[in-house]
């Protein structure tokens, strides 16, 4: 009896302590490239400011099944990293072909576009399949876009850590983290 309660006991507490961690996600970044496209000297804009307009990617999709808000959520983190880097933004949520004329007419002075590559959101501690999420982030000046620097970006939930933490499943969006955000600032550093 007093081993059923002790194991009982032992038991509470790890659920309680998965419970008070849930929601979150730990990143295994699987790629990261560098800056590639046209020179940071195109890049460059020739007046002081420096206001980034940010294409927010549509809604995601993972075969059958379908992320709402997952654009949005998407938009506000690249966001949030071009803050980070210092640099003042604005939300441009417009179709494809149309943004740089937005950007520039909001006053923008470079526009990032973010592609989204591949989106999968599983259970993973209740299934072991890591989340996962690939982005391709292109930046170009607003009078410019065809001058293109770009940097790719992939990451997986780490599976293990995932099945102990991510009791209440964690987005993919969740797996932007530092390494997500020092490769911003490294895109955007030569852009002033």
């Amino acid at each position: 009896m007093e081993f059923q309660v002790n194991y009982l006991g032992k038991t509470v507490l790890i659920l309680s302590c998965v419970g008070l961690i849930s929601c979150s996600a730990v990143p295994v970044v699987t790629q990261q490239t560098q800056p590639t496209g046209a020179t940071s000297q195109a890049i460059h804009s020739a007046t002081t400011k420096s206001l980034v307009c940010v294409v927010h990617p549509g809604d995601q999709a993972h075969g059958q099944e379908k992320y709402p808000g997952s654009g949005a959520e998407i938009g506000q983190r690249v966001e949030k990293a071009v803050q980070q880097a210092g640099w003042q933004t604005v939300a441009i949520k417009v179709d494809a072909g149309q943004s740089a004329a937005e950007c520039t007419r909001r006053g923008g002075t470079h526009l990032l576009e973010t592609r989204v590559t591949h989106y999968e959101d599983n259970l993973t501690g209740w299934t072991l399949n890591p989340d996962r999420i690939e982005l391709q982030l292109r930046l170009s000046p607003a009078s410019q876009p065809a001058q293109v620097r770009q940097v790719s970006y992939e990451a997986r939930s780490n599976l293990l850590a995932s099945a102990i933490v991510e009791w209440g499943n964690a987005k993919p969006v969740s797996l932007l983290k530092g390494d997500f955000d020092s490769l911003v600032s490294r895109l955007l550093s030569d852009a002033r």
